[in-house]
């Protein structure tokens, strides 16, 4: 399934300024790559989307997103 969501919260640990560049989304994009039903993604730091392209049902989604500090809506 491909998605487009929308980022209401992003939180990075890795980001020590917390003003969110393009190094937070391609961190992110190979963090979630890595994770498992992950099969494409794409986060848009400046638009605060989310595309990706996933085999997993929306509870497990959103789980994985919270998990790594991703809030959609």
């Amino acid at each position: 399934m491909e998605q487009t969501l929308s980022v209401t919260y992003l939180n990075c640990g890795f980001c020590t300024a917390k003003n969110h560049c393009d190094a937070c989304g391609r961190e992110l994009d190979e963090a979630l790559l890595r994770k498992p039903g992950i099969r494409a993604a794409r986060v848009n730091v400046p638009e605060r989307t989310l595309r990706l392209t996933h085999c997993l049902d929306p509870d497990d989604l959103e789980d994985l997103l919270d998990a790594m500090g991703l809030l959609v809506g």
